[in-house]
């Protein structure tokens, strides 16, 4: 009789208060907290896709961005500048995914990256372009059917900043201890302590005694040993997202219906005393007794900006938002790196600095994304060997793991948000000439008169004489404030672009009273 694999579990120990029912904090080390510092890396829309799933905990919303990405996942391909765009924003590549592959209990289920290429050119005596998707057109007019099986050294340079030639050389120096490299983010041999806010210390004499002086009750705690399976993972996950309080929440299964106050929503004063330089507009359609944004009329340039939110990963977002995002618990997991010892509690003294920038995956920045938060490079100079099968390298000291074959062509990414195969990459994901509805929870669609008449008289029942329509310059600042309301409200365009209101352009309104007529597309 076959044996059923049992599911991978982790244990836990937590200090408990049972008199309030709360853990007051958890001792863990490399497995947990591998585990934690992952949740950092994981895209926006990833998260959004994680946490619409049921676990011990019910499906949880993740402010707008649930909205933004459930608005993707009904949006025709044809307003895309390709069907991979869709799969992108869909599945967003986790740009330190190679780290999180060996996770005792890893909950994303995104897909490992594959490489493909047009199997005539990588015969011919031409270089082949490469892709990471399949639905693409080579140069040639052939589909991107072949798949490449790449080296270690290829998954590794995409981590590497700098020029070409230094990256390359710093992959070939990881490449001889791969295995031991990319598994995880902390020494076997840490200790850690993880209070319930998901703040993160190394276990020491000073960490104890602040636990000592937190202490509420007067009953001793009591120690035990919880075993956490994937589902338990998720809990973590959501209750990080709506929770002061994470780990009692997703351990102790308490009922937690935090929501987010939305008037307590505040840019740090330094942000709010920068001038913002628009580069784009967009239309706002507003009710003037509730000051609310109804719809937003935007070109393509803005979609991108609001697609783009799907593809960082938070750990990205927190940095931009200077480690205040407004999630307590994704706040202070972010922060806590700050007490981390690179050499003493890290595998390499170069994690800190690769959390302190973490980009997106390669290809998946758009092209006029505002942000500062950068995307991966892959080396400029790769080679394809084949003999039978075809592999992937990069740079001429990796050939010699590959000696047996005898086969060598020069091939070059391309951006898979393309049809057809370009060496030229910076593309954005909404097609060009496309009139945009964006809602106040970041909903995108494409504009359609009935549909925001149906809004307005069924959905909002607001009257003609309360509209009021609005021209707002947007720039970074919006942006950024965009974003991070909308990752702790339901309402990212009214509460993220509320300070930005006495700025914005009135002609649309005075057009509005003058002729009496709405303009919606």
């Amino acid at each position: 009789m076959a044996s059923t694999a049992m599911p991978e579990q982790i244990s836990l120990r937590v200090v408990v208060d049972k008199e309030q029912n709360r853990v007051l904090y958890a001792e863990a080390g490399k497995d947990f907290v591998d585990i934690l510092l992952s949740f950092l890396t994981l895209p926006l829309g990833t998260i959004a896709r994680l946490v619409s799933r049921d676990s011990n905990m019910k499906p949880c919303r993740f402010g707008c961005i649930s909205s933004l990405y459930e608005s993707v996942g009904n949006l025709d391909p044809k307003y895309l500048n390709s069907e991979t765009c869709k799969q992108m924003l869909l599945q967003p590549r986790n740009s330190m995914e190679r780290y999180n592959q060996n996770l005792k209990l890893n909950i994303d289920d995104t897909k490992p990256t594959k490489y493909y290429a047009c199997g005539d050119c990588l015969i011919g005596e031409v270089g082949s372009l490469v892709s990471t998707s399949k639905n693409m057109k080579c140069k040639c007019g052939r589909d991107f059917t072949h798949l490449l099986i790449p080296c270690k050294s290829l998954l590794c340079s995409p981590q590497l900043s700098g020029s070409d030639k230094n990256a390359s050389g710093d992959a070939g120096d990881l490449v001889q201890n791969a295995d031991n490299t990319w598994e995880g983010y902390v020494k076997e041999t840490a200790s850690f302590i993880i209070s319930d806010d998901l703040s993160v210390t190394p276990a020491n004499f000073n960490t104890t005694l602040c636990l000592l002086k937190n202490l509420r009750s007067e009953c001793p705690p009591e120690e035990s040993t919880m075993v956490l399976s994937s589902n338990k993972i998720l809990d973590l996950l959501k209750s990080l997202l709506i929770s002061k309080t994470a780990l009692t929440d997703s351990l102790l299964r308490k009922e937690h219906n935090l929501v987010h106050s939305e008037t307590s929503f505040k840019m740090t004063d330094e942000r709010q005393g920068r001038e913002s330089i628009g580069t784009t507009k967009i239309k706002v359609l507003m009710s003037k007794s509730k000051s609310k944004i109804l719809f937003a009329e935007v070109e393509e340039d803005f979609v991108d900006q609001l697609f783009s939110f799907l593809t960082f990963p938070i750990g990205a977002v927190e940095r931009v938002l200077e480690g205040n995002s407004g999630l307590v618990c994704v706040n202070n997991l972010y922060n806590s790196l700050s007490n981390f010892d690179s050499t003493r509690h890290l595998k390499s003294e170069k994690m800190n600095n690769m959390f302190a920038s973490l980009k997106v995956a390669p290809y998946f920045k758009a092209n006029n994304q505002m942000l500062p938060i950068d995307e991966m490079n892959y080396p400029s100079k790769l080679s394809c060997w084949g003999h039978g099968a075809h592999y992937l390298t990069a740079g001429a000291k990796f050939y010699r793991f590959y000696i047996d074959h005898d086969v060598k062509r020069e091939v070059r990414m391309c951006d898979p948000k393309s049809t057809i195969a370009e060496e030229k990459s910076g593309k954005g994901y909404a097609k060009g000439g496309t009139t945009f509805m964006v809602a106040d929870d970041l909903s995108v669609k494409p504009l359609s008169s009935h549909d925001v008449l149906s809004s307005l008289l069924t959905e909002f029942k607001v009257p003609y004489h309360e509209l009021e329509q609005r021209t707002i310059c947007i720039g970074v600042q919006e942006v950024l404030s965009i974003l991070k309301a909308s990752m702790v409200s339901t309402s990212a365009l009214t509460i993220g672009l509320k300070e930005f209101l006495s700025n914005n352009i009135k002609e649309e309104d005075e057009t509005m009273t003058e002729s009496g007529n709405i303009t919606v597309g």
